[in-house]
This record gives C-alpha cells, sequence and structure tokens, in this order.
C-alpha cells in the first residue's frame, strides 16, 4: 500500500478566521480542493484549532475535485472569481505525508493567486496537541493577509 499524502488550503482573512479546504483527485490539476470547506472562527483555543487542521486532513481524497466548479472559498464568500475571492486572504498550506509529518508553508497572495513560500514550519507525525497547536500558531503567524507589499496589478 503507498505512504498517504495529503494537502489543505488554509486561508486566513483578517479577523483570524480560518477556512480549511481540503484537496482531493482532480482529472485537470492532479490535486484541487474539493467541494467542501470548514470555518474556524477567531477566540478559537489550542485543542479546537488542531482538532479543526485534523478534521481538513481527514476529508482530503473523500472526493473527487469538480475541475468545472469555482473553488469553494469561491463560492463560500460568494465571489464572482477566485482573484476577488482571495483579495483579502492569506494562505498557509498543508501537507501530510504518513510516517514524515506535517509541513506547513505560508504562500504570498500575488493579487491573482498564490505562491508557495519558502519558510516551512515541520511537525513529527507523532507531535502532541500542545507541539502541534504551537507549529500551527507560529505558521499562521508568517501568513500575510491580502496581496502582498510591492506587488502590482496586472
Amino acid at each position: 500500500m503507498a505512504a498517504e499524502n495529503k494537502i489543505i488550503n488554509l486561508y486566513i482573512d483578517r479577523s483570524g478566521a480560518l477556512y480549511g479546504a481540503p484537496f482531493g483527485k482532480s482529472k485537470k490539476y492532479g490535486m484541487r480542493p474539493i467541494d467542501r470547506l470548514f470555518l474556524l472562527m477567531p477566540g478559537y483555543t489550542d485543542e479546537m484549532l488542531c482538532e479543526f487542521v485534523n478534521r481538513v486532513f481527514d476529508c482530503c481524497g473523500s472526493e473527487d475535485a469538480k475541475d468545472d466548479m469555482p473553488t469553494s472559498i469561491q463560492t463560500y464568500l460568494k465571489a464572482k472569481s477566485y482573484k476577488e475571492a482571495i483579495q483579502n486572504l492569506g494562505l498557509l498550506v498543508g501537507f501530510y505525508a504518513e510516517n514524515e509529518g506535517f509541513a506547513f508553508t505560508p504562500a504570498e497572495n500575488t493579487g491573482e493567486g498564490f505562491v508557495l513560500g519558502t519558510d516551512t514550519v515541520e511537525a513529527r507525525p507523532d507531535c502532541t496537541r500542545k507541539e502541534m497547536a504551537k507549529k500551527l500558531k507560529t505558521a499562521i503567524a508568517a501568513v500575510h493577509i491580502g496581496k502582498a507589499e510591492g506587488q502590482t496589478e496586472g
């Protein structure tokens, strides 16, 4: 049996709310967010944060992505385009590899989409909830909300 690999998008708005989008198989892109979105409002505890992220990871691969449909964040925010949906959001991309652990990488908002950064925060697969929460909070704090400074409209 092949090792399990999962990807999630954690969008963050200016209030600190988290929007979790699990990935599934895509015929067009290989992997893409599926038509599900989880929301965690600000004021959450460390335990709630860990449970939220685990729930999003657990939904990865639960269905195939719908390539011809708007992304779940675009649908949820009732935006006309992905560009409009993400204009005031930041993104933390989460990766999980069985037996290797977790990696969380902030992405830069270009105004058109996101570009994955290089500052990755890693966690062991057997880390405690306290350790996981600390790693997540470090990664979330590194996310810039909205279009990165110096980016111009295209």
